[in-house]
C-alpha cells in the first residue's frame, strides 16, 4: 500500500492528494466490484505513525492475500437443524426408545427443541462466535456441534444420523430470511437456503485450518489459534496459509499490535458511522498489509503458552493505557511485548514510535466503542422522552 501524499497537516487538519480513480480502485472488492471507499478510516482516522510505517517499511510489508487464503466459515442455511448443543443429561432416544450410555453416542438438542442422540463421527465441534473463545486458543471442550457427516452417501450414515436426516425432512421449521420470513414450512429441504445443495443435509468437506479471524471485532483484538481444527460459523473466517508460509509465524503476525492498527484503519467502518464493531470482509483482510514473516517471531514455550491461553481483555486494558487521555507508558504483558518488539524491530520503529503505535491503536479502539455506547444512551434517552 502506498502512503498518500500529504499537502497540508497540523493538529486539526490533514489534507491528502488522491484522484477519483484511486479512490474508486481502493473501494473495490476482490472481484472488482465497487463496495465503498475506506477514506474515512485511512485518510481521516489514521494516525501519523501509520503513514510513517508505510513509508519506512516499504517492501517489508506483505499483503495477507499473498501468503494465505481467507475463507468464510460454514453456512448451513438452517442452523436450527444443523447446530446442536450437548445435553447435561441423557434423554429417552426417539429412535430406540431407551436411554443410551454408549460412549459413541452424544446426547444433543437442536434449535427446534428436538432432543436425541447422534454418533460422534457425524458431529464436529463448532465455534459460533468470538464470545465462545475467551483466549486466543480455541478450546473445543464446552462448544456445541455442527451436524457434519464425512460423505454425501445416505446409506453410509450411521443409524441415528439416518434417523436425524429423516426427521429433518418432515420437521416444521421457520423461514428466517427473505419474503417468506416468519413462515413455517414443512421440512428443512423446503427452505430456499438449502435447496441448491445435494443432498440437502451434506455440508461438504472442510479443510483443516489452524488460524481463524473474526468478521466483526469490538474491543478485543485477535486471530484465534485452532489446534483441534474446530469448524467455525460464517461470521468467522478460516485462514489457509499458502505453500511455504509458516503457519505459527502468520498467526503471531496477525496478533501483533501493528496488525491491530491496520484493522482499525483499513476495515469497513461501523454501519451508520455510529461506532461499534468493525466489519471486516474477506477482500478487506486479503488486501491488508501484515508484518514480515521472516525471520519468524519467536516466543519461548512458556511465553507462547501464556499468550495462547490467557484471557483476552479489551485492547486498551491489555496494553495498560487508561482512557480517555491514555497518558503514561504502555505496559503490555511480557508475551505481547516480546512479540511486538520483534515486529517493531523489523519495521524499524524507534522506542517513541513503538509507544505511539500502542497509544494510537488503543485510542482508535476505545473511541469506536465509546461512540457506540454514547449513541445508544442518546437513543435510549430520546425514546424515553417520547
Amino acid at each position: 500500500m502506498k502512503a498518500p501524499e500529504v499537502i497540508r497537516q497540523n493538529d486539526n487538519v490533514r489534507v491528502v492528494v488522491r484522484t477519483a480513480a484511486e479512490l474508486f480502485d481502493e473501494g473495490k472488492d476482490d472481484k472488482g466490484k465497487y463496495v465503498g471507499g475506506k477514506w474515512g478510516g485511512l485518510y481521516l482516522r489514521a494516525p501519523d505513525v501509520f503513514f510513517r510505517i508505510l513509508e519506512r517499511a516499504g517492501d517489508k510489508l506483505v499483503r495477507l492475500g499473498d501468503v494465505a487464503e481467507v475463507r468464510f466459515g460454514i453456512k448451513t442455511g438452517a442452523n436450527d437443524f444443523f447446530y446442536v448443543d450437548p445435553l447435561p443429561y441423557n434423554p429417552v432416544c426417539p429412535v430406540c426408545k431407551q436411554i443410551h450410555e454408549d460412549g459413541n453416542l452424544v446426547a444433543v438438542r437442536n434449535g427446534l427443541a428436538w432432543e436425541g442422540y447422534l454418533e460422534k463421527q457425524v458431529l464436529k465441534p463448532l465455534l459460533k462466535s468470538p464470545k465462545d473463545a475467551p483466549s486466543l486458543q480455541v478450546d473445543a471442550k464446552g462448544l456445541g456441534f455442527v451436524f457434519l457427516p464425512g460423505a454425501a452417501d445416505f446409506q453410509k450414515l450411521p443409524t441415528h444420523a439416518q434417523a436425524y436426516v429423516r426427521y429433518g425432512e418432515r420437521a416444521p421449521i421457520e423461514v428466517k430470511r427473505g419474503t417468506g420470513k416468519g413462515k413455517i414450512v414443512q421440512g428443512v429441504p423446503s427452505l430456499r437456503t438449502v435447496k441448491g445443495r445435494s443432498p440437502w443435509w451434506w455440508l461438504g468437506k472442510w479443510p483443516p485450518a489452524k488460524i481463524v479471524l473474526p468478521m466483526f471485532e469490538r474491543g478485543r483484538k485477535y486471530a484465534f489459534w485452532n489446534p483441534a481444527n474446530t469448524i467455525v460459523d460464517n461470521a468467522l473466517y478460516f485462514v489457509l496459509p499458502k505453500s511455504k508460509t509458516d503457519t505459527l509465524a502468520l498467526f503471531l503476525a496477525l496478533n501483533s499490535t501493528f496488525f491491530a492498527l491496520v484493522k482499525e484503519v483499513l476495515a469497513r467502518p461501523p454501519e451508520g458511522g455510529g461506532g461499534g464493531p468493525l466489519q471486516i470482509k474477506v477482500y478487506d483482510y486479503e488486501a491488508m498489509p501484515i508484518p514480515p514473516l521472516s525471520p519468524p517471531p519467536s516466543l519461548d514455550e512458556e511465553l507462547l503458552g501464556t499468550f495462547m491461553t490467557r484471557t483476552i481483555p479489551d485492547f486498551w486494558e491489555e496494553v495498560g493505557l487508561r482512557p480517555p487521555d491514555f497518558r503514561g507508558l504502555p505496559t503490555p504483558p511480557p508475551d505481547r511485548r516480546e512479540l511486538d518488539n520483534h515486529v517493531f524491530k523489523l519495521l524499524g520503529l524507534t522506542r517513541a514510535e513503538r509507544e505511539e503505535v500502542y497509544r494510537e491503536t488503543a485510542k482508535l479502539v476505545w473511541e469506536r466503542i465509546a461512540l457506540a455506547k454514547s449513541n445508544r444512551r442518546r437513543k435510549s434517552g430520546a425514546t424515553k422522552a417520547k
